[in-house]
């Protein structure tokens, strides 16, 4: 068991959004961005990580704000896959948390 091709993907990914907590296991805490406190001492994959949008409540005062964040991260998303594939270490998946609540509630 070599951890090399055709038997190990290790060239994929997952993209994950900052400020998400996903659990203490490896591959979660590879994902996790919520506190370093979690992650100290553990290996972590070299997984991309893109910023989830802050949004303005309420939402009908700050629409304009909220749709220029929205486009913000989901360009950066964009950018985080095409870069990825051209560096041949495409993103297989990603890790979603439509409510960041482990800090308070964060929705997207």
């Amino acid at each position: 068991m070599m951890n090399q091709a055709p038997g190990c993907a290790n060239d994929l990914s997952i993209l994950s959004f900052a400020g998400g907590f996903h659990g203490r296991t490896l591959g979660a805490l590879t994902c996790t961005h919520s506190k370093h406190v979690h992650k100290i001492d553990v290996p972590a994959f070299d997984w991309p990580t893109a910023p989830f949008p802050m949004l303005r409540y309420p939402l009908e005062e700050h629409s304009e704000y909220n749709a220029a964040e929205e486009a913000r991260c989901l360009e950066a998303v964009e950018a985080i896959f095409q870069t990825r594939l051209a560096e041949g270490r495409p993103v297989a998946g990603a890790i979603v948390e439509p409510i960041l609540s482990e800090g308070g509630d964060l929705h997207a």
